[in-house]
């Protein structure tokens, strides 16, 4: 990005560059220009966006990516407002990104109260407001409660004024009891009031504040933000906690005593308490070495659902030990990593990793039996579930995804797979694997939105994470391949670290079946033993069904360790038929040359199988190749549902067949239609050839473009 004053960009700049115009729009000759020709009403130095007049101080208004009326080929940004210091303060938030999601928002005290999208009637018409799209958040009637330590402000579709009272009473007697646990019960007059906005969906909370966690604080307005429905809740304190601890202790450089005060403090952390999740960790045998989990490197990197139960298991650890007057300068004095400069007897890492070792030893948690998905065998009528809208407004988390459910639910479909990403830097060289996220990725929030709209569907889950290779690759994980037998033993190690964050967020919230790995082919090519003690190590901490999602090609037949899991998984995209012309009994009897080794391997373990993954793309002549994209290739539903046909009909009756998942059903409605091809996201790089001769491997995973 060149960055240049107003004054000095020319009029070609300004037509053949992609731009992003930053000021007052009265005092900025380029939005002046092109007002005219804008979907924005410029009212003096105030702006109308549809109905809606931002005239506050405040206010900010984006615009995103419309086509630039000098140039329709280009796309045009702006940050424009009433106030020169409103404008450049939001630009240099940190939490801001340029594109939160829609094509327009208006932002006022750093909070979105309008966003929409465009829509062009036809074609070559200037772009005008979706009005059916746009989301007037500051119209919203609001539910106000003001208490000694908070200003509550709740707005959504469902106010409940006794639930957020209920709510502030809560919050209110944690206050409380954490000044008291903390010594600072004196100090409560002289605390500011946290402001405490509440959400009914995590897609408003996202689209107004850019934020998707369940809660998260800000420390520059002193307020907390927080979803608050009745399935996902924000309100555990843990935020809360954050800002006292920052008011009452000041900073800290470690990220383990920061988040373990919080989490300390906090109130049914993770449904159970963090104590309880602590202990479950503990006893399974998989807590980190205290030397790791005081490193804040390393802690960022692994899964905060296993640092932060085991952080605040040590803060309480200590407190106990030491007392507060004694923890507080040793809060304030940790360093990132290892321990803080202090003479205090026995305060070594070894004595405190003992001590904290035996208090979780000697750790009591409620023994009450919760109950756990079922692993008994059942049939799937399932469709991957693919987070196809990347954005907070039409991915996992959004009400579109609840309508898109519930009409697939209407369908007969009874399971859906949902897929989160992690994310390998090389695929040759192992190290962390990187979680999803952003606000518009398929975060665990997101992840936990989609459960639960297919719950109310009537739809149970798989929850199927996948591994890409980060950068601009996001190659297939068949390619992930180790130099030797070191590297190979440190990427199972990765592996487990990313996998089980998964494994324990489908054990918090029961869901119903879990996916250990997809398509991992030199992973599990020779691995079987590092592939049992996995699978033993995640039925430690997850205890409904799971299973193994294989690719059709050379994978499936290879692997050795189906006997630990629940069901065999079989991503299946074998080639039908190579003929140009085909009927259905051709394409069964195609079918019908690979059936009896997916059989064969189905009987020798005696474990029911399912199809992770199949499907054809809705283009001519699918049957030769499934799953590679059919870029410009002419669309034919009626070729794609003679496939699926085939499928169905070759499969159905087979006792130790379990179900499929199709691939795949998106997010949001209007995605694909009657003149889609299915194109999937292929990497592009030269085909290979095989000795196997007409079996290809898939070259790429098949995610959406």
């Amino acid at each position: 990005m060149e960055i240049k004053s107003e004054s000095e960009v020319s009029d070609n700049e300004l037509q053949d560059l992609p731009l992003l115009l930053v000021g007052m729009h009265f005092t900025n000759r380029s939005i002046l220009r092109m007002q005219s020709q804008l979907p924005i009403d410029f009212v003096n130095n105030n702006i109308r966006i549809d109905n809606f007049l931002a005239n506050q101080k405040s206010d900010v208004v984006v615009l995103s990516g419309y086509p630039n009326p000098l140039n329709r080929r280009s796309p045009l940004f702006f940050l424009t407002g009433p106030d020169a210091n409103a404008v450049a303060q939001q630009l240099q938030h940190p939490g801001y990104r340029f594109l939160r999601s829609g094509e327009f928002s208006v932002i006022r005290a750093g909070r979105t109260v309008v966003l929409g999208l465009f829509e062009q009637t036809t074609q070559g018409a200037a772009w005008t407001v979706d009005v059916n799209r746009t989301r007037n958040y500051a119209d919203r009637e609001t539910v106000t409660i003001e208490t000694s330590h908070y200003l509550f402000d709740y707005s959504g579709d469902e106010l409940s004024r006794q639930k957020v009272a209920l709510l502030t009473a809560k919050q209110e007697k944690r206050m409380v009891a954490a000044l008291a646990r903390l010594d600072r019960a004196d100090t409560a007059p002289v605390l500011p009031r946290i402001h405490y906005y509440l959400y009914d969906t995590l897609e408003d909370k996202g689209l107004i504040t850019g934020n998707t966690d369940l809660s998260h604080f800000d420390s520059s307005t002193w307020s907390v933000h927080a979803v608050f429905n009745d399935n996902l809740r924000g309100t555990d304190f843990f935020s809360d906690a954050n800002l006292l601890a920052l008011k009452v202790l000041g900073t800290t450089q470690s990220k383990a005593l920061r988040d373990g005060l919080a989490i300390a403090l906090s109130d049914h952390w993770g449904r159970q308490g963090y104590e309880y999740w602590a202990k479950k960790i503990f006893d399974a045998d998989q807590a980190d070495a205290l030397v790791e989990i005081l490193d804040s490197n390393i802690y960022q990197k692994k899964s905060y659902l296993f640092t932060r139960p085991l952080a605040g298991s040590f803060v309480s650890f200590l407190l106990t030990k030491y007392g507060m007057a004694t923890f507080s300068a040793l809060y304030k004095a940790w360093p990132a990593s290892g321990l803080p400069a202090i003479d205090l007897p026995d305060f070594t890492l070894i004595n405190l990793a003992q001590g904290w070792r035996e208090a979780l030893c000697k750790l009591q948690i409620d023994a009450t039996v919760v109950a756990e998905p079922s692993r008994q065998p059942v049939f799937q009528k399932g469709f991957c579930y693919a987070h196809e809208g990347y954005q907070i407004h039409n991915g996992y988390l959004s009400r579109e995804s609840a309508r898109s459910l519930t009409k697939l639910g209407s369908l007969g479909v009874d399971w859906v797979s949902i897929t989160p990403f992690g994310y390998l830097e090389k695929k040759n060289q192992p190290d962390y694997f990187r979680f999803s996220q952003g606000a518009g990725s398929e975060n665990d929030e997101s992840v936990l939105a989609a459960f639960y709209a297919a719950r109310k569907a009537g739809i149970r889950t798989l929850l199927k994470p996948h591994v890409l290779m980060a950068g601009g690759d996001f190659g297939w994980p068949g390619d992930i391949k180790m130099k030797n037998a070191a590297d190979w033993r440190a990427f199972f190690s990765y592996y487990s670290i990313w996998i089980r964050h998964y494994a324990l967020l489908a054990e918090m919230y029961k869901m119903d079946m879990f996916c250990i790995g997809v398509e991992l082919l030199h992973a599990t090519d020779g691995h079987a033993k590092e592939w049992r003690r996995l699978i033993r190590n995640v039925r430690q901490i997850y205890h409904g069904p799971i299973v193994y999602a294989a690719n059709w090609w050379q994978e499936f037949e290879q692997i050795e360790f189906w006997d630990e899991l629940d069901y065999i998984g079989l991503n299946c995209y074998y080639p039908l038929s190579k003929d140009d012309k085909v009927t259905l009994e051709k394409l069964k009897t195609g079918v019908e040359k690979f059936l009896p080794a997916i059989e064969r391997v189905a009987r020798r373990y005696r474990k029911p199988l399912i199809m992770t993954e199949v499907g054809f793309t809705s283009t001519e002549q699918n049957w030769k190749h499934p799953h590679e994209s059919r870029r410009g290739a002419p669309v034919s539903l009626d070729d794609q549902a003679l496939c699926y046909r085939a499928i169905f009909e070759s499969f159905w009756d087979k006792k130790w067949f379990a179900g499929f998942y199709w691939w795949k059903w998106p997010t949001y409605l209007d995605y694909g239609g009657q003149d889609h091809s299915g194109l999937h996201r292929m990497v592009n790089r030269p085909r290979k050839l095989w000795r196997s001769g007409t079996r290809k491997p898939r070259e790429a995973t098949l995610e959406s473009s």
